[in-house]
C-alpha cells in the first residue's frame, strides 16, 4: 500500500510538471521580442512641396508640431544611445515625450539579447520595439511615449527648458531610468540643454498601395522631408523597402541625404 501511494504521488507530480511545461512554453514564445519594422526614406524637399505631397501621396495634413531634443552640449545621452524628444502640437493642449533606447551598429540578435538581459520580454504593451530601416542602417530601438497635457511653462508657443527637463524626469520609465544607473541618468539630464525646436508638418497618405506618413521638418533654414511606413512582417518590409526605393529613385524623388531626424536637428 505504501509503495502504491508513493507511485501515485510520483505520477501526480510528473503529471503536474508536464502540464506546467506545456503551459509555460507557449507563454514564453508569445513574450519573445519581435520588433516591428519602420521603413524610412528622405525625399527631395525642393521637388515635393506641400501641393506635390498631397498629389503624389494622396496625403492630408494632420498636425503642425514643434520638436525639441534634450541632451548635454557634448551629447552624452546620444553617445550612450538614449534619445529624449518632446513634441508639442499647435492648436491643442496635447504634447508627448518619447524616450528611446537605440542599438546603433548592433546586430539585431545581439540587441534583443541585451534588451532581454535588461528585463524586457516583448510583452510590454507600453513600449514599442522596432527595427528602423533607413539607407544602410538597420537599428533596433525600444521606445516609450508618454502623452501629456501642456502647461503654462510647456506649450506650443513657449517651452521652458527647466520645466521640460522636470517633466522628462518625472515621467521617465523605470526601465530607461535604470538602464545604466539612476544616478548617472539624473546627472546627465540635469546637464541637458535643448536642441530645437524644429517645426514640422505631418501628413497621412499612401504610396504604392501602402499607408504612408510624411513629415516635413524645418530647422535653421534647412528642410528635411521623410516618408515612412510601419509593418510587422519582415518579408513585407523588405518588399516595401525595395518597391519604394525603386520608385523614388526612378521618379527623381530620392534624396542623397538619408540622415535621421534626430541627427538633422542635433548636428546643427
Amino acid at each position: 500500500m505504501a509503495k502504491l501511494k508513493k507511485w501515485a504521488f510520483y505520477m501526480c507530480f510528473m503529471g503536474l510538471t508536464i502540464i506546467s511545461m506545456m503551459y509555460i512554453h507557449p507563454t514564453e514564445a508569445k513574450a519573445a521580442i519581435e520588433p516591428g519594422h519602420e521603413i524610412k526614406f528622405n525625399i527631395k524637399s525642393d521637388i515635393l512641396t506641400e501641393s506635390n505631397i498631397a498629389n503624389v501621396f494622396q496625403a492630408t495634413k494632420k498636425d503642425d508640431v514643434k520638436i525639441y531634443f534634450y541632451d548635454t552640449s557634448d551629447k552624452m545621452f546620444l553617445q550612450s544611445d538614449y534619445i529624449h524628444r518632446l513634441r508639442v502640437y499647435k492648436g491643442s493642449n496635447k504634447m508627448d515625450i518619447t524616450y528611446k533606447k537605440r542599438f546603433l551598429h548592433t546586430p539585431l540578435n545581439e540587441a534583443i539579447a541585451e534588451a532581454t538581459d535588461h528585463g524586457f520580454t516583448g510583452s510590454e504593451s507600453n513600449y514599442k520595439f522596432e527595427l528602423d530601416i533607413k539607407g544602410d542602417q538597420r537599428t533596433f530601438t525600444i521606445s516609450r511615449k508618454e502623452s501629456l497635457k501642456t502647461t503654462s511653462n510647456v506649450s506650443y508657443d513657449s517651452v521652458d527648458t527647466s520645466a521640460a527637463k522636470k517633466l522628462i524626469l518625472d515621467h521617465s520609465p523605470k526601465k530607461i531610468l535604470n538602464w545604466d544607473a539612476e544616478a548617472w541618468y539624473k546627472n546627465i539630464l540635469s546637464q541637458a540643454v535643448v536642441y530645437g525646436p524644429a517645426k514640422a508638418t505631418t501628413y497621412k497618405g499612401s504610396f504604392l498601395g501602402h499607408d504612408a506618413d510624411i513629415e516635413v521638418w524645418e530647422y535653421k533654414g534647412d528642410i528635411m522631408v521623410e516618408l515612412s511606413t510601419k509593418v510587422d512582417d519582415s518579408a513585407l518590409a523588405a518588399v516595401i523597402e525595395q518597391q519604394w526605393y525603386d520608385q523614388l529613385l526612378s521618379a527623381g524623388y530620392l534624396s542623397a541625404d538619408q540622415r535621421g531626424k534626430t541627427t538633422f536637428v542635433m548636428d546643427k
